[in-house]
């Protein structure tokens, strides 16, 4: 992190601070209408199998709202924590061993080198959690 850079209260790395996260975000307003609102423009897609990126997955929980929802999605979540990674796993359960975890840091500019194409790239709070502005344009790039 540089100085110029929003500092984080917690260190979504370490499965305390991950955890921590974990069992207030869904209380946030309106996650589950989001949920709905994503598996709706997927399935717009008209694709029997689409493959989809999520970025910043988290623990899993659109992950899982998803595959409820459309379960031949060819799933890939994106995010920097093994924490969180592990988390999203447990959430899945059997849905995790046909889903791709992916462990990149999207504020480096080769994060998205051989992650090929997709459909849907999707994300709840990607950009807020980049912590500058700066790594936004490599991102939507």
């Amino acid at each position: 992190m540089t100085t110029d850079e929003v500092p984080s209260p917690l260190d979504f790395r370490q499965m305390e601070d991950a955890m921590a996260w974990e069992r207030q975000a869904m209380d946030r307003p309106f996650r589950r209408e989001f949920f709905a609102a994503f598996a709706h423009e997927l399935r717009k897609l008209g694709k029997a199998t689409p493959r989809v990126l999520e970025l910043g997955s988290g623990p899993g929980f659109l992950a899982l709202h998803l595959l409820h929802q459309l379960p031949r999605t060819d799933l890939n979540l994106l995010d920097f924590s093994p924490a969180m990674h592990a988390l999203a796993r447990k959430r899945l359960g059997e849905f995790a061993r046909g889903v791709t975890f992916i462990e990149r840091d999207f504020t480096t500019a080769d994060w998205r080198d051989g992650l090929g194409m997709f459909d849907a790239v999707i994300s709840i709070q990607a950009v807020h959690e980049l912590r500058h502005k700066r790594y936004a344009t490599t991102l939507h790039r």
